[in-house]
């Protein structure tokens, strides 16, 4: 419980964030020369040093790093500190998520890119994982954002721009947006996502 995520996926498997500085350190108190550790984890000297400068990797090689160091050098992934590393492309359009209204009821709202959901809402206590958009585009995210939410302990929610009604799908209360404006707070929106 409470424990933060420490794989994510990517293309080409599964990955993690190595602490960069904490590498260097143990590799130079191991007298090992970017070469030598490159060789024995079998990748290039290059690989290394993008790897001390924050770079992640499979989590194979990060298995192999913590072997031979014997010291815990894997990084948890910070959710609402997450710093994209795509963040030099341009933006792809996105619907506009109706972030006034749900400030007005006492949420903090981080929109996200390249992940199952468009947000992650901020109440009180308590996280939101939000899909939004047309019912085509949303409903059919709306277990897979449910699934993520039970193994984070998080709530789950698709709010849908052209629906006007309110179900569950699993975990995830789907409410149309219309429907939304009508909630009174924060409390309000918890209770209706907890409802079985």
């Amino acid at each position: 419980e409470k424990i933060p995520p420490l794989v994510y996926a990517s293309p080409g498997g599964l990955y993690v964030n190595i602490n960069g500085e904490v590498l260097r350190e143990e590799r130079e108190r191991r007298n090992l020369s970017l070469g030598d550790l490159g060789t024995l984890l079998g990748v290039s000297r290059r690989t290394i040093s993008k790897y001390e400068s924050g770079m992640g990797t499979t989590l194979d090689i990060a298995l192999k790093i913590e072997e031979i160091f014997d010291a815990a050098l894997v990084r948890s992934i910070d959710l609402m500190k997450y710093d994209s590393h795509f963040r030099d492309e341009p933006e792809q359009q996105r619907e506009d998520l109706p972030i006034g209204f749900l400030e007005r009821m006492g949420m903090k709202l981080h929109t996200l890119q390249r992940a199952p959901f468009q947000a992650l809402i901020e109440f009180s206590n308590h996280t939101i994982l939000t899909g939004y958009g047309e019912a085509s585009k949303v409903v059919k995210r709306a277990a897979l954002i449910g699934n993520i939410s039970q193994v984070t302990g998080t709530h789950a929610m698709c709010v849908i721009t052209d629906y006007h009604k309110q179900k569950k799908i699993g975990s995830t209360l789907v409410i149309g947006e219309q429907r939304l404006h009508k909630i009174a707070d924060g409390e309000e929106l918890i209770e209706m996502i907890d409802k079985s």
